[in-house]
């Protein structure tokens, strides 16, 4: 005898960012919006539809990149600011983390850290490095 079909839905999630927000020079004193790019899959799952809060920070600065990948601490953090969807509702346009830098936000590479909360002690994320006020 055959159960059931399982009950499936396609799934939203956001990945981190568009190549350019990443690749420009952010300047201090300035807004930066980093725009997540919208990916989908199919699930399979008795409930549909979770909670996702989506968070990025940028933490720093450093001198060089290679102080960066061993350092443990930043002198200074800035938030973006937080994304919440539901994963089984695709955003009408892909969301936008908006960056207010600080006037005095001194210059050097930055670890820009991005985290999906999925809830119940799930979560996804990575790293991508800003250069902050140096060419």
């Amino acid at each position: 005898m055959v159960g059931p079909s399982p009950v499936t839905y396609t799934a939203y999630e956001l990945t981190c960012c568009n190549k350019a927000d990443i690749e420009q020079l952010w300047q201090p004193g300035t807004e930066v919006d980093l725009h997540w790019i919208v990916d989908s899959r199919t699930t399979t799952a008795v409930s549909p539809g979770h909670k996702v809060v989506i968070t990025a920070t940028l933490m720093g600065p450093y001198s060089d990149i290679d102080t960066l990948k061993h350092a443990s601490s930043a002198t200074k953090l800035v938030q973006g600011s937080v994304i919440t969807m539901d994963d089984s509702v695709p955003p009408a346009e892909p969301p936008v983390s908006i960056f207010l830098l600080p006037v005095d936000l001194p210059p050097g590479y930055y670890n820009l850290e991005f985290k999906s909360d999925f809830g119940g002690g799930n979560s996804a994320g990575g790293a991508s490095i800003i250069r902050v006020g140096i060419k």
